[in-house]
């Protein structure tokens, strides 16, 4: 982040501590409930959204040396993201090209080729077909020729992203991310690791989990034992990037900062930021580390949650365990918080008690996320 930006950050921040009744919008608003639970609104969401924008897979160092892979599903498809000998990566579906069997099993791992385990037809790192058994049976295919099924995919920035076939490239991949990539590509995340991942289905619409990370109105009441004595009440405020969102989250600390040279002082120490990834990731940044959230949707009322904290590069090995320990186990409990909430908020939709969502002045950043999910459904 460049220091004058970083600077009147921390400026908007003290303002708000002044007056914590500061609103960041002049009036409520609100939204329908059917885009929680709504089969029609998720088709179009997949149909206009998650399959014309770019999706980060996963992070570089879950792929870190050549003949390294995982494997996930995305939307229906099973994929192998996998690093080849010289270094690239490589996104694949997941499927033999002799009768389509799922090629790789294992979420993660290390090879020197993949091979079916159906009819042990073998593909190299870069998914050249390279052998097959009993080759005379197949006397229309060339080695070579019948590769695995490529997907277009960009390294960039600390992850592996899919790409959609209309806009394959790093420029595509820039131009989506606009005027936001200055704070993505400053956050460096090329140079952490991951550490404590989870991943956990729940009977929530995708969208609830990235609203959650879009106020801190809930902070004094849901989190009041965990999180909240942490943070100043009523202090949230966010930037929009196109329908990126960048949002600040003050601590408790920012009371003192003004103690300090103002040539000295840094937002890191006194606040969190969250860095909201059009349509459904989140990067939070603490201090030293980040929480990476995906919400991946699997139907309009059941979500795969991810989560993962990014710790800078071999400090596990340094023997940093129990501190990354104990920072996780706090993280994911206000997550698991979040979620118990979210899915009593899904039960609470089927009961018609509302038929729409109220937003306040002080969740604002909700009515800018929902803003932009309707311009890619309906248009400018």
């Amino acid at each position: 982040m460049d220091r004058d930006e970083e600077l009147r950050i921390l400026d908007r921040a003290l303002e708000h501590l002044r007056d914590k009744r500061l609103p960041l919008t002049d009036t409520d608003t609100r939204v329908s409930v059917d885009r929680y639970r709504s089969p029609e609104w998720y088709r179009a969401e997949l149909d206009r959204i998650f399959t014309k924008l770019p999706s980060m897979l996963v992070h570089s160092s879950e792929i870190p040396a050549p003949g390294t892979f995982a494997t996930l599903e995305h939307f229906g498809r099973p994929l192998i993201v996998s690093r080849d000998q010289d270094g690239g990566a490589h996104v694949f579906l997941n499927a033999c090209r002799h009768r389509g069997a799922r090629l790789e099993k294992d979420p993660s791992g290390e090879r020197r080729q993949f091979i079916c385990g159906y009819h042990a037809w073998r593909y190299d790192l870069d998914g050249t077909l390279a052998a097959i058994p009993s080759p005379h049976c197949f006397p229309g295919v060339e080695r070579g020729k019948r590769n695995l099924v490529a997907l277009p995919a960009v390294e960039a920035y600390g992850f592996v992203w899919l790409m959609p076939e209309e806009n394959p490239g790093r420029a595509d991949l820039d131009a989506f991310l606009g005027d936001f990539l200055p704070d993505i590509a400053d956050l460096d995340l090329s140079s952490y690791e991951i550490y404590g991942a989870e991943s956990q289905e729940w009977e929530i619409n995708w969208k609830l989990v990235v609203e959650g990370t879009l106020e801190g109105y809930h902070f004094p009441f849901l989190h009041a034992k965990s999180a909240n004595p942490l943070f100043e009440n009523s202090t949230f405020f966010f930037d929009s990037f196109g329908p990126h969102l960048r949002s600040i989250l003050p601590k408790r600390s920012i009371n003192f900062i003004t103690k300090t040279e103002r040539s000295e002082r840094r937002l890191l120490s006194v606040a969190n930021v969250i860095h909201t990834i059009f349509p459904n990731e989140t990067v939070l940044h603490q201090s030293d580390h980040f929480l990476w959230i995906t919400s991946h949707p699997l139907g309009p009322t059941r979500t795969l949650v991810k989560l993962r904290l990014i710790v800078p590069k071999g400090s596990v090995r340094e023997g940093s365990v129990e501190q990354w320990e104990e920072n996780r186990q706090l993280t994911y409990q206000v997550q698991y918080e979040d979620l118990e909430i979210y899915r009593e908020i899904q039960i609470g939709l089927t009961t018609g008690a509302n038929e729409e969502h109220c937003f306040g002045t002080q969740e604002f950043a909700l009515q800018k996320y929902n803003e932009a999910i309707e311009a890619h459904l309906f248009g400018e």
